[in-house]
């Protein structure tokens, strides 16, 4: 059986074509895409039958006045080097279609002709699977569909890629990940509605750390976290590919005098005027809106709020910062969903700034873009520790870390995040008066503006 390829420092962009149909500076085409910020773009999505079949969700899409699916073949006329692919499921596809399909030996191998069909058909290069998510009695029979779609694939050099729920609480149940890993090329983490409605208080949609005060289960619930979780059972780290929300996730506060991280929460935000859903707001919503905006420095992660609203989401600070956390752990890339919620039109500044800080970094530039018309972004202050961190809490960028006492070394005024004062590649992390040293990957320095390590031309040393 031949090997599953991959492709090194790839940026995967989720299109969802729905946003065809949304009004005014929300509408969303596919010849709106830019093929030179992605390299694996990604339809979402057909829709898996009981019988096997790939079925189209919206046959809008082959029709003149919309011709989505001509429109997205088009793009690699214009960039040759673009990899198209469709995705299958979805979170409103449900769970049943792909259960009954995995458990059939003749359904995962009609399934799998008619992927092939359905490739060949419109010029594709492969297929995304986003089951959400298998229960513990589908784990085997997902690894044996997704050996039945590689076998069949082989032939004609086909993609295979999964979509998966990256805490540790859904794969622990739902993946064999090993298995997994032997039969995709990549596996995009979704690392995003990582917290969901916690405890009746505000919570970041995809937080790089844990909360100081985060324990147990909570402390797992973290973007550092799910990618150590999957490296640890085996998944190579070549092969994952990091998931960044081109959104956020929102609240309606309970009194907005109290509009912190943790602040009570009467439930989830209104809907925004272009994507329309309760509890989350595109970033194209999000800009528009110019609330003030903060960074947990502790959990790296935007926040902001304007009267009793309240969201939390990625900035292309925040962005880059995860750009370093794919560096360190020598990941296969980076994932987006989805294009149509990035600031497409350059309303609030140059147009899509946190896909192209994405694609700027990965490619080794500086991935940075000027500023939006959101206010200047403010580092907040981070609270005092008065316990020593544990080692679930700690950052993610040292390869290495141990206590020391000030005396001799760095010495600690405040808690917080210090570049070592001769060694850009270092810096400490002082908590109730105590330093500990860490190192950045090879090749990185600390960037005291992000907190974080980060590419030498972003930082001045």
């Amino acid at each position: 059986m031949t090997n599953i390829r991959y492709f090194p420092e790839e940026v995967v962009c989720y299109y969802g074509t729905w946003a065809v149909y949304r009004q005014g500076n929300g509408m969303f085409s596919a010849d709106d895409i830019d093929p030179f910020l992605c390299t694996l773009l990604v339809f979402a999505f057909v829709d898996i039958g009981s019988d096997g079949s790939v079925r189209i969700m919206d046959h809008n899409i082959f029709q003149p006045w919309v011709d989505t699916m001509g429109k997205f073949q088009a793009l690699k006329q214009r960039n040759a080097a673009l990899k198209t692919i469709v995705a299958v499921g979805g979170w409103n596809a449900g769970t049943q279609n792909f259960a009954a399909v995995a458990a059939s030996q003749q359904l995962r191998a009609n399934f799998a002709r008619n992927a092939v069909a359905f490739l060949q058909q419109y010029r594709l290069n492969g297929m995304d699977i986003d089951w959400e998510y298998p229960a513990a009695g589908d784990r085997a029979n997902f690894v044996l569909l997704l050996k039945e779609l590689r076998n069949a694939f082989a032939p004609y050099n086909f993609l295979l890629t999964v979509a998966v729920g990256a805490s540790e609480y859904t794969a622990s149940v739902a993946y064999d990940i090993p298995a997994i890993a032997q039969n995709v090329n990549y596996i995009h983490l979704m690392t995003y509605d990582m917290q969901g409605k916690i405890n009746g208080v505000t919570n970041h949609n995809a937080p790089i750390f844990a909360a100081s005060s985060d324990t147990g289960a909570l402390a797992k619930v973290n973007v550092q976290a799910a990618v150590q979780y999957w490296l640890s059972k085996g998944a190579p780290a070549a092969k994952l590919t990091l998931g960044i929300p081109l959104y956020g996730r929102t609240f309606t506060l309970s009194n907005p005098a109290q509009n912190g991280v943790g602040a009570l929460v009467q439930g989830v935000g209104k809907p925004g005027p272009i994507t329309g859903e309760a509890g989350m707001l595109g970033y194209n919503e999000i800009c528009v809106n110019r609330w003030p905006s903060q960074i947990d420095t502790v959990q790296l992660a935007a926040y902001a709020s304007s009267g009793n609203q309240w969201v939390s989401y990625d900035d292309t600070t925040v962005v880059r910062r995860k750009c370093a956390l794919i560096a360190q752990y020598g990941l296969g890339g980076g994932m987006v969903w989805s294009i149509e919620t990035d600031d497409f039109k350059g309303i609030c500044g140059p147009k899509n700034p946190l896909l192209t800080t994405l694609k700027g970094c990965v490619d080794g530039n500086s991935g940075t873009v000027a500023p939006t018309a959101i206010p200047a972004t403010t580092i907040t202050p981070r609270p005092a520790v008065t316990t020593k961190p544990a080692a679930t809490t700690k950052p993610a960028a040292p390869t290495t870390a141990r206590p020391v006492t000030p005396a001799g070394q760095f010495v600690c005024t405040q808690d917080g995040y210090f570049r070592h004062p001769t060694n850009c590649s270092k810096f400490y992390r002082c908590a109730s008066g105590t330093a500990y040293p860490f190192d950045c990957p090879s090749g990185l320095y600390f960037n005291e503006a992000i907190s974080a390590c980060d590419w030498p031309y972003n930082v001045k040393c």
